[in-house]
């Protein structure tokens, strides 16, 4: 294994993580991200930057004021479960052994490149403002990407998606794709415009120009210059979540189609369940396929203060130059960002010739009144070889 945790400072280790819950009503940013209308790269899904749009994530909110997201009838709860079934599901340990290539290999290509994409089986109408329906195997398939990304992440990946969460994740999507906008408080003079609707905006990652897995995919990506805190991945990839809720409208004439991912549930203030390396990267630390290599590269712990942290990346000994994005603290963890090689945020990734072993130390992070140093390696791949 070559994940290296140390300590920078000599002490006794708290015993415990301790949670911060930050008191009174956070201010969110409410305002589309516009993009810049000069070309760029186009993306793994042959989407350019000005046909995708993400706006700031939604911001953690105060627990005190925080209202449970279940739909209860007569005291009962309804959710929606979907199975899901991974070839590696024989494996003793719940998480995928990344330092296997070829079982890396073998659940990317069964889960990710190979997956099947069912019809969306919209029942809904824009014009006149029904939300409708997606199929069951639809949901399925996108969840199956949900939970790909967690997986490899190192984190829980037994997401499911609640009926309640799908209901006003549905109706902000409608709303999203009939105003061509994107905002997690829509005003009440929107086309389409529901309280349902804006419940389900003000608690979900959003995109415009993308649905389906290609959300999922974006998401993580994370591209655009409003989104330098990664925080759509961060809440995709959140170690305590459980449950999800999936909106989608696909394009209509003179309408984008939109995304809506319902990522706050009743499990956000929860202990944080055991992850694989304590720490949650993105790239994770083992064999990853480039395809899933984004731009921005993260660290996340949770409670940690990188105001004093650096980061270094290097491949056979020699240093790989990269520019650190502002820290933002509210989208789940705490989380540390960067940009190697000078790429832009909506760059491919290069299929690599050979595999490409790149060691990463995050050093000088402030945990607990410690301070601490880690280290760990990526090694970037491609599948086909």
């Amino acid at each position: 294994m070559t994940i290296h945790v140390e300590k920078s400072n000599p002490g006794t280790s708290s015993r415990c993580l301790i949670w911060l819950v930050i008191f009174g009503l956070i201010c969110f940013q409410t305002t589309s991200l516009v993009w810049a209308n000069t070309p760029t790269p186009n993306d793994e899904d042959g989407k350019s930057e000005n046909s995708q749009q993400l706006n700031a994530p939604p911001l953690q909110p105060d627990e005190l004021h925080y209202g449970p997201f279940r739909n209860r009838v007569n005291g009962d709860e309804f959710y929606v479960y979907i199975p899901l079934l991974f070839s590696q599901l024989e494996e003793i340990s719940p998480f995928l052994d990344l330092w296997s290539r070829e079982t890396v290999d073998g659940f990317f290509t069964e889960n990710y490149l190979n997956a099947p994409m069912p019809a969306i089986g919209w029942n809904g109408n824009l014009m006149d403002c029904i939300a409708g329906t997606l199929t069951a195997e639809y949901q399925a398939a996108v969840l199956q990407r949900i939970n790909f990304y967690r997986r490899m992440a190192g984190v829980p990946d037994q997401i499911i998606f609640n009926t309640s969460y799908n209901e006003k994740a549905q109706a902000a999507a409608l709303i999203m794709a009939r105003n061509n906008k994107l905002t997690h408080y829509p005003p009440d003079t929107w086309l389409c415009y529901s309280v349902l609707g804006y419940s389900g905006a003000s608690s979900s990652n959003l995109a415009l120009g993308v649905y389906g897995w290609s959300a999922i995919n974006l998401y993580i990506k994370d591209p655009g210059g409003n989104n330098g805190a990664v925080g759509h991945r961060r809440w995709v990839l959140y170690p305590q979540t459980q449950q999800m809720g999936l909106g989608d409208i696909p394009p209509a004439s003179g309408y984008s189609p939109a995304n809506s991912l319902v990522v706050f549930d009743d499990h956000m203030w929860d202990a944080r369940p055991e992850t694989r390396d304590n720490f949650v990267a993105w790239p994770p630390s083992g064999y990853v396929p480039y395809q899933i290599v984004f731009p921005r590269w993260s660290f996340s712990y949770p409670g940690a203060s990188f105001s004093s942290a650096s980061v270094t990346m290097t491949i056979n000994e020699n240093s790989v130059p990269l520019v650190t994005e502002s820290i933002t603290n509210g989208y789940g963890e705490n989380t540390l960002v960067w940009l190697p090689y000078g790429l832009n945020s909506w760059d491919v990734w290069i299929k690599p010739s050979k595999d490409m072993r790149y060691t990463i130390s995050v050093l000088n992070v402030y945990i607990q009144g410690e301070w601490r140093n880690f280290s760990y390696d990526v090694i970037v791949f491609d599948p086909t070889t």
